[in-house]
């Protein structure tokens, strides 16, 4: 009893992430009110520190993590080679015209090592658009070229942007009612397995984990107004965890509890990893069952803490997992490592006052992402949908995001806007789309899923509405929160008039990600409290 009692506790108290100091960045102060905006002031700002390299590479000191990066906002830094008895070295930046006629260069300058970022004032006139730049060693009997790369300079923001259709927590309501009412969720009535017709419950662990979040929050709003509704929706709920418990891995398994990352043949990529697990995935079910004990009858909790004590026990060395194992015997798919976010990290947090054993597990997660991604810079693009891929190669904003909410939590704000900004860096289009698929077709201001997947996804903008709208709560810098207003204005915008919100912001007509849509209403909610605090 003393464990169900602490869990249900936990899991109403839904712990806050963003922090509550006053460090300011001193560039643009908070308005005085939301109808107060100075833009022209403002736009200087975000301009001015768009001339501020991120994280640039220095050889033995920083890794060069941009090996495969399309577009900087912010001035780069490639991981040119030195070129023996050079003893300074030419930097020619072209467009796409002037390197195709052979016309003069749109810049030229001379630095001493060919890694150094693009200067601030060249990097500051250049419009968005492709570039090339080429740099050669110079000195005597030397010409030698040490590198050359094209890229896209990315867009500055630039306000204002477009008003959003309605406040924030209205547009979240609106999603959790919208997702009770999905025919693939009503289908549960009569159904015991996920209803046909919806090919992404190929993925359970995911989209039921998101489903069951989604009906819990709308049985709270309506227990009122609608009890016989909010019933219904919690019944729902209910059987959706249920079904992940039962299709879960047997307690003397090596993935103990673990609900299935895979399922059915509804799309090729289950059948291809049918008997894997993608460890990220059974904290999002766990957090679904805290977060159904709140308002339902308190047997999911056990679940949940099965789920947690699994992880601790699978826990390796390093403090982190394999990403993806075999359930049949729980070795590694490939040499890839979990990077812990915002789920497994969450999980542990409302857990450890239940078994104060998990702070340990918790506590060693984090520090692997301490010791590793935020030395290395290597935030691996993690996808149920996607092989894992060597280092660099296939870079995301999720789970950056996800630590820069933390490292705000713990005081340590400047760190956590240098990955704020990485992330706007390589992910945010705030306008001019870099040229890939449909881009004509963006619906900007919008955010970028991962290197190898160049597209807006709404699930990107909650992202980034999150990590902006913690960033302004940790420094009261009003950039931060106009940023965050933009994406999320535009995320009403395209809401569609059944309250759903389309993946896609783009001209795709594929199917809908439930868990993006849940995601999204969530990181409007968090918007919504930063903004009435």
């Amino acid at each position: 009893m003393k464990l169900k009692i602490c869990a249900v506790v936990m899991a109403m108290a839904a712990v806050s992430v963003f922090a509550g100091n006053n460090w300011n960045f001193g560039i643009i102060p908070r308005e005085r009110s939301q109808g107060e905006v100075d833009w022209a002031r403002l736009n200087i700002a975000a301009r001015e520190h768009a001339k501020t390299p991120i994280r640039a590479g220095v050889p033995g000191v920083r890794p060069f993590w941009n090996a495969h990066a399309k577009a900087f906002i912010h001035p780069p830094a490639f991981e040119f080679q030195e070129v023996k008895g050079a003893t300074a070295y030419h930097f020619v930046l072209m467009t796409e015209q002037t390197g195709r006629t052979g016309a003069s260069p749109v810049h030229a300058w001379v630095a001493p090592k060919p890694w150094l970022p693009i200067p601030a004032d060249v990097w500051d006139s250049l419009k968005p658009g492709y570039y090339t730049l080429r740099v050669t060693g110079a000195g005597r009997n030397v010409a030698s070229v040490a590198g050359e790369r094209t890229f896209y300079r990315a867009a500055v923001f630039h306000g204002p942007y477009p008003k959003g259709a309605c406040d924030y927590r209205t547009a979240a309501r609106r999603v959790y009612a919208a997702v009770y009412n999905l025919p693939q969720v009503q289908g549960w009535k009569t159904s015991d397995d996920p209803p046909k017709g919806y090919d992404l419950y190929c993925y359970p662990a995911k989209i039921l984990s998101s489903m069951i979040r989604a009906l819990v929050r709308h049985t709270k709003a309506t227990y009122k107004t609608s009890p016989k509704e909010a019933e219904d929706a919690l019944r729902l709920a209910r059987k959706m965890a249920d079904w992940l418990i039962a299709h879960s891995q047997p307690a003397d398994a090596p993935l103990a509890h673990f609900p299935p990352t895979y399922w059915g043949d509804r799309r090729d990529v289950a059948v291809k990893n049918a008997g894997q697990n993608m460890l990220l995935y059974p904290a999002h079910a766990a957090l679904a069952y805290l977060e159904l004990c709140v308002v339902a009858r308190t047997d999911h909790i056990e679940a949940a803490m099965n789920i947690a004590r699994t992880y601790a026990k699978l826990q390796g060395a390093d403090g982190t997992w394999p990403l993806k194992v075999r359930e049949k015997d729980g070795t590694p798919v490939r040499a890839n490592r979990l990077v812990p976010g915002r789920y497994i990290l969450g999980l542990f947090d409302d857990l450890v006052p239940c078994d104060a054993a998990l702070a340990q597990t918790r506590d060693r997660a984090f520090a692997y992402v301490l010791d590793g991604p935020m030395k290395t810079w290597n935030w691996d693009g993690q996808f149920e949908d996607m092989d894992p891929m060597p280092a660099y190669k296939n870079l995301q904003k999720g789970v950056a995001a996800d630590t820069a909410l933390r490292l705000f939590a713990l005081g340590r704000v400047a760190e956590g806007c240098e990955l704020v900004d990485w992330c706007e860096d390589q992910f945010v289009v705030w306008s001019d789309p870099i040229h890939n698929m449909d881009w004509k077709h963006w619906k900007t201001p919008t955010a970028l899923e991962q290197y190898d997947y160049y597209t807006p996804i709404d699930a990107s903008m909650g992202d980034m509405i999150g990590a902006f709208a913690a960033a302004y709560k940790a420094t009261g810098n009003a950039l931060y929160l106009e940023k965050a207003k933009a994406l999320a204005d535009n995320i009403t915008r395209n809401q569609r008039p059944d309250g759903t919100i389309p993946t896609y912001f783009d001209s795709r007509k594929g199917s809908d990600w439930v868990n993006c849509m849940v995601y999204v209403a969530d990181r409007l909610e968090a918007l919504a409290d930063v903004m009435e605090k």
